[in-house]
C-alpha cells in the first residue's frame, strides 16, 4: 500500500465499530515484549519515538473527541512559568527607582532593569520613559538558597559590576542611569528576565541582538578569541575590550547608531506608568 493509499483511507469517514476494530487491530499488531533501546540504531530509536508521539497524539486527540464533556478553553496555572515570569517583573515594574551610583549592599539574587536618563544621542527616545535600556538577572550563590542572606550578595555584586563599565565608557556618566531592583526565590529570576526582555527589547541585551556586549565580564579577549561588542564600540574605555588580539566589530559607530533608530520604529518606547501591561 502506497503512502497515497494510506492518506486515502485514513480521510474516510468511519463509523463507530470500524474504528474500534482499527483500535484493536493497533492493540494486537503491538508485541507484548518491552523494546530494549540499546538493541537499536540511533536512527531507528528517534524514528519509533516519533511514530509513538503521533500515535499517542492523535489517540488524545480522540479520547477528547469522543468524552461528552468537553475541555475548557483556557487552564489558568499559577505556576506556569510564564505566569510566574509575568508576576515577578509586573512587581518589579512598581518598584520605585535608584539611583544606580547610590545603591546600598544588600542580600539576595533576583532580577534588575536600568534607565537611562542622558545627553547621549542614540538614546533620547527612551529618556524619561519606561522603556528600560537593560535588563538582567542575578543568580543565587548556592541554586537552592532560600534566604536572601543565603542566595549572597549577587544581586548588588551585578549592578556592581554595571557601574564599573558605565564609568569606565569615556562617552557615559553613571548619574544619568537609575534602575528597579527585585530579590526573587531562587531559580524564578530566569524566567522573569525572559518575560521582561521578550516585552521591553532592551537595545543593551543580547538577545535583542542590537547593541550587546554590556554585561560581558573583563575577560582576556585571548581565551575567547572573540570579536569587540558593538557596546564596546559604541562605548570605548573598558581595556580589557580593546586589547591586542580583540577583534574590531565590523559595523562601524554610525551604523550602530542607525540601527538602534530603527529598532525604536519598530519598538516605540513605551510612556507613563508600567503598572499593567
Amino acid at each position: 500500500m502506497t503512502q497515497s493509499d494510506r492518506q486515502a483511507l485514513q480521510s474516510l469517514p468511519l463509523d463507530v465499530d470500524q474504528r474500534l476494530a482499527a483500535l484493536q487491530a493497533l492493540l494486537d499488531s503491538w508485541p507484548s515484549t518491552p523494546v530494549e533501546p540499546s538493541t537499536l540504531k540511533s536512527a531507528q530509536l528517534k524514528q519509533l519515538r516519533s511514530h509513538v508521539d503521533k500515535a499517542l497524539d492523535r489517540l488524545q486527540r480522540l479520547a477528547q473527541e469522543l468524552d461528552p464533556v468537553k475541555q475548557p478553553p483556557y487552564i489558568l496555572d499559577p505556576a506556569a512559568p510564564e505566569i510566574v515570569g509575568r508576576l515577578i517583573a509586573d512587581t518589579l515594574l512598581v518598584q520605585g527607582r535608584q539611583l544606580l551610583a547610590a545603591v546600598a549592599r544588600f542580600y539576595g539574587s533576583g532580577v534588575y532593569a536600568l534607565y537611562y536618563r542622558g545627553p547621549f544621542e542614540a538614546y533620547q527616545p527612551i529618556v524619561n520613559t519606561e522603556t528600560p535600556i537593560y535588563v538582567g538577572k542575578a543568580d543565587p550563590a548556592r541554586p537552592q538558597a532560600l534566604t536572601p542572606t543565603e542566595q549572597g550578595q549577587r544581586l548588588w555584586a551585578r549592578l556592581q559590576d554595571h557601574q564599573r563599565s558605565i564609568t569606565a565608557a569615556g562617552n557615559l556618566n553613571l548619574a544619568d542611569f537609575d534602575g528597579r531592583f527585585l530579590v526573587v526565590r531562587s531559580a524564578w529570576q530566569i524566567t522573569a528576565e525572559t518575560y521582561l526582555i521578550e516585552r521591553f527589547q532592551p537595545i543593551w541585551n543580547n538577545e535583542v541582538g542590537l547593541c550587546y556586549g554590556f554585561g560581558k565580564h573583563g575577560d582576556a579577549p585571548e581565551t575567547r578569541g572573540n570579536t569587540r561588542s558593538p557596546w564596546d564600540t559604541l562605548h570605548p574605555g573598558r581595556t580589557w575590550a580593546t586589547k591586542a588580539g580583540n577583534v574590531p566589530y565590523p559595523l562601524s559607530v554610525v551604523e550602530i547608531t542607525a540601527q538602534i533608530a530603527r529598532h525604536f520604529q519598530l519598538y516605540p518606547p513605551r510612556r507613563g506608568s508600567e503598572r499593567r501591561p
